[in-house]
């Protein structure tokens, strides 16, 4: 799949509050560019722990180990899919990497990791879009913390000088599924930005949050749409 000027989080997403690395020296971005996308995706560890801790103190800690749902991920060509959600991300001409940190005590972590290769790597982000699959458990939030009050607390902890929010929180359906979305603008200079969409619902147990990047925010949601595919439909 090839991108018109396309670009990477947090971040985050956690998009999202959610623990966040990202592309090695290897993959496409430059190394001014990785240099800045990676300030920006540690911030959602902060967020994703500031979230969490909040949460504990209301008495919710989580109870069990994310390590089974990482396990249930895996890449097969340009596919990666993974059982415990029913998801599947197809990245035709992708770099998948498997992204981590996973926080086993928080039960979060960014799971997989695409770049896309627009045949054109010495333009970056700008070029070149990015998909990554996030998730938090809901048992680190208080209950009945609703798909659109998590997204709208990520989106106010994650905005900063850099990272603005281009868009609020807004539904949109995906492989019938309802989602919730947010979408940033991330400056690295003042006459260059991209953008970041968050998509978030809940299945199994989680916030499952599809983040993706591009060079044109509408771009975005062609390649979510595109991209994901949900066979699984238990609601928590």
């Amino acid at each position: 799949m090839r991108s018109a000027r396309t670009p990477a989080g947090a971040g985050w997403l956690v998009i999202t509050p959610v623990c966040n690395s990202y592309v090695e020296r290897t993959s496409i971005p430059t190394r001014g560019v990785l240099k800045t996308m990676n300030q920006a995706l540690k911030n959602l560890l902060v967020v994703g722990m500031a979230l969490w801790l909040s949460s504990a103190a209301q008495g919710q800690a989580p109870k069990s180990d994310i390590s089974s749902v990482a396990a249930a991920g895996k890449v097969n060509g340009d596919v990666y899919q993974n059982s415990y959600f029913g998801i599947t991300l197809s990245a035709p001409k992708a770099h998948w990497s498997v992204r981590g940190p996973i926080s086993v005590q928080q039960r979060q972590g960014r799971l997989i990791h695409a770049v896309y290769d627009s045949g054109r790597p010495e333009r970056g982000p700008e070029e070149n879009c990015t998909l990554a699959l996030l998730v938090d458990s809901l048992e680190s939030f208080p209950k009945g913390t609703s798909t659109e009050l998590y997204v709208r607390r990520v989106r106010h902890r994650l905005e900063g000088d850099n990272l603005k929010t281009y868009r609020e929180e807004f539904p949109l359906t995906v492989s019938g599924i309802p989602f919730t979305g947010t979408v940033f603008r991330f400056f690295e200079r003042p006459d260059f930005g991209y953008y970041r969409g968050l998509y978030s619902t809940a299945l199994n147990g989680y916030f499952v949050t599809i983040e993706v990047q591009c060079g044109r925010e509408e771009n975005l949601q062609k390649l979510l749409s595109s991209a994901l595919s949900i066979t699984s439909k238990q609601r928590p």
